[in-house]
């Protein structure tokens, strides 16, 4: 059904985004006829009629697609498509036949996508700077990547299994004096985020972190930090809080 092929040159398949980028393709042979979308599984903006990142231009010219997109914190299987027909009602999906793919998640994709916006990486709790955190039990709750959950039955939610599978944002801890480093009263904590407990709250998924930190840790004015990584590429949110015994 091809008789063009399609190339995503930007943002590359692996990326670490630290806030919404432009969107550029290539296509390489017989593009008359031809309609192109981009679509994104984040896109915050879709609805059923239109799920495309761009609504307004099917045009070549979307190829190179200036509006600053996938800002939507988490991982993204990005795919730019194209086909002989504009809509994606069923009776037109039925009537394609040209069509060129780029992009997706693997391991279907034979060009797969995935790029990883770090932005948004937020705390809950401690909800702003100057609060009390226990060294005996603490409690900190941060934004779940991405489509971290999903409906499930009788109006509850659970594990998006799938989404987990593809994401890549990593988020890390670290408790630090607030003053001069401190490498013997500091402390990193990986999280294993699959592991851990969730809860939805204003419309959005959160995580928590329980239990006792780290003993090497003092009490007092302390940098709690929150680290989102990938691709090379690092996000990180501080409170300024105060550690207690």
């Amino acid at each position: 059904m091809a008789d063009v092929t399609l190339t995503i040159t930007q943002p590359a398949n692996g990326a670490g985004l630290i806030g919404p980028v432009t969107l550029v393709g290539s296509a390489v042979g017989n593009t008359a006829g031809l309609f192109f979308k981009w679509f994104s599984s984040l896109n915050s903006a879709a609805t059923e009629a239109k799920p495309e990142i761009n609504p307004l231009d099917h045009s070549l010219a979307a190829l190179s697609h200036a509006i600053p997109v996938l800002g939507e914190f988490g991982s993204h299987a990005l795919v730019l498509a194209a086909t002989d027909r504009e809509g994606i009602d069923l009776a037109s999906v039925k009537a394609i036949t040209r069509s060129a793919l780029a992009g997706g998640a693997p391991p279907a994709a034979p060009t797969p996508c995935v790029v990883h916006q770090l932005a948004g990486a937020q705390f809950l709790n401690p909800a702003s700077d100057g609060l009390n955190l226990s060294k005996a039990s603490a409690t900190i709750d941060f934004l779940a990547p991405g489509a971290w959950l999903k409906p499930g039955p009788a109006n509850t939610w659970v594990a998006n299994t799938d989404y987990q599978a593809l994401n890549g944002v990593l988020l890390s801890l670290r408790l630090e004096p607030d003053g001069p480093a401190d490498a013997a009263h500091s402390a990193d904590i990986a999280l294993n985020l699959p592991a851990l407990p969730f809860f939805r709250q204003n419309d959005k998924t959160w995580l928590r972190k329980t239990g006792p930190l780290p003993v090497n840790l003092g009490t007092g004015a302390y940098r709690l930090l929150l680290k989102a990584s990938a691709g090379g590429q690092t996000v990180t949110v501080t409170r300024h809080i105060n550690l207690s015994a």
